[in-house]
C-alpha cells in the first residue's frame, strides 16, 4: 500500500463517520465549526482503551480532553519563567504540553471543572513501579524505556510510599493504590497553579479525580478524603 493512502482501518473508520454521524449530526458539525465552549477537561492517559467521550458518552464539542502516559499533571515549580522546567528532576526537558493544555482550558475556555482520570492496568504506573525497585535508570536514548522513565519518575516519590505503606502487597495492590495516589497527587498539584487556584477560589472550576476500570467498564469516583467509591450507573 502506497504511504500516501489513508490505511484501511482509519478509512473504514472515516467512512462510518461520514455515511452515519456526520448526517445525523450536521447541525452540531455546523454549530462547532464556529467555536467550541466545553463543559469539562478531562486529562487522562493515552492508553487507548480508556476514552473520556466515549466513558462518559460525551458529543463533540462537550469534553475538552488532555492526555498524556499515566495520567500526570507536573507541579507548577517545575517549570521556570520562560515555560520550561526549572530544575532538570531526574533528567526531563520541557513539560509544557500538559501546563498549555490546562491554561488554555482554565484561562481562555473557561471550562467548569477538571477531571484527573486513571485507570487499571496503567502502564505507566506499572513503569513507576518498576523504577522504584530498579531505581538505576539506563541513559542510553535508544534503550526504549529513555523518555518513559523520565516522565513517570515523577511518580517515584508516590511509588516509594506505596510500597513503604504496604509491605508484602501484592503486584496488584500495588499497582491499584499507586493508580489512586497518582490521581490524588495530580489534583492536588493542579493547586500549585495560579490560574486554577484563582478559579477555584472564585468558584468557577472544581476538582475532581476519577478511575476507571477497564475490565468491568466501572468507573470509581475519588471523595473529599481521597479514598475513590464506586459509581452506581
Amino acid at each position: 500500500m502506497s504511504r500516501t493512502a489513508l490505511p484501511e482501518p482509519l478509512a473504514e473508520g472515516y467512512s462510518r463517520f461520514v455515511n452515519q454521524r456526520a448526517p445525523a449530526e450536521q447541525a452540531l458539525y455546523q454549530q462547532l465549526g464556529q467555536g467550541q465552549s466545553p463543559h469539562t477537561l478531562v486529562l487522562s492517559c493515552a492508553d487507548s482503551r480508556v476514552d473520556p467521550a466515549t466513558i462518559f458518552g460525551a458529543a463533540p464539542g462537550e469534553l475538552f480532553v488532555l492526555r498524556n502516559v499515566a495520567n500526570l499533571v507536573p507541579a507548577f515549580d517545575r517549570y521556570s519563567d520562560d515555560g520550561h522546567e526549572g530544575s532538570e528532576v531526574g533528567g526531563q526537558g520541557p513539560l509544557t504540553a500538559t501546563a498549555a493544555g490546562l491554561e488554555f482550558a482554565v484561562g481562555h475556555l473557561r471550562v467548569s471543572r477538571i477531571l484527573i482520570m486513571g485507570h487499571a492496568r496503567c502502564g505507566g504506573v506499572a513503569a513507576a513501579l518498576h523504577q522504584c525497585h530498579h531505581p538505576e535508570i539506563a541513559e542510553d536514548k535508544g534503550s526504549g524505556r529513555y523518555f518513559i522513565d523520565r516522565w513517570v519518575g515523577q511518580m517515584t516519590d508516590d511509588g516509594r510510599e506505596v510500597l513503604a505503606d504496604h509491605p508484602g502487597a501484592d503486584a496488584d495492590t500495588l499497582q491499584q493504590q499507586l493508580e489512586f495516589r497518582n490521581v490524588r497527587q495530580s489534583v492536588a498539584r493542579l493547586r500549585s497553579y495560579p490560574f486554577i487556584a484563582s478559579a477555584e477560589a472564585e468558584g468557577r472550576l472544581s476538582l475532581h479525580g476519577g478511575w476507571f476500570s477497564i475490565a468491568d467498564a466501572a468507573l470509581w469516583w475519588m471523595q473529599d478524603d481521597g479514598s475513590f467509591s464506586a459509581v452506581e450507573a
